[in-house]
């Protein structure tokens, strides 16, 4: 969905709130002061799913390093077999006081 952006002056804030708040609702809203635009403003459910869309993102960035990393690692030879893995880290398990 194609979502284009109102402009409106900041004088309408003040006059007509109401109508501002409903449009925010169908897409964001930039406001004007002096004939450029100054602030954007977005629903709140809007505003709460741009926070879960940066926080995939960055989750999915996450992800992304530890690939690149682990590909490093490869092509740089620090690698080791599973059982030898799983027995160091079995190994650490035990000196840990849980």
């Amino acid at each position: 969905m194609d979502r284009y952006i109102s402009i409106r002056p900041s004088k309408d804030i003040r006059t007509n709130y109401a109508g501002i708040s409903a449009l925010t609702r169908e897409n964001p809203v930039a406001i004007t002061v002096n004939g450029k635009e100054d602030t954007v403003l977005l629903s709140h459910e809007d505003y709460r799913d741009q926070l879960a869309y940066i926080s995939e993102l960055e989750a999915k960035l996450a992800v992304y390093a530890h690939l690149a990393q682990a590909t490093d690692d490869i092509k740089l030879g620090r690698v080791q077999d599973a059982d030898a893995a799983i027995a160091d880290i079995l190994g650490e398990l035990e000196t840990l006081d849980i």
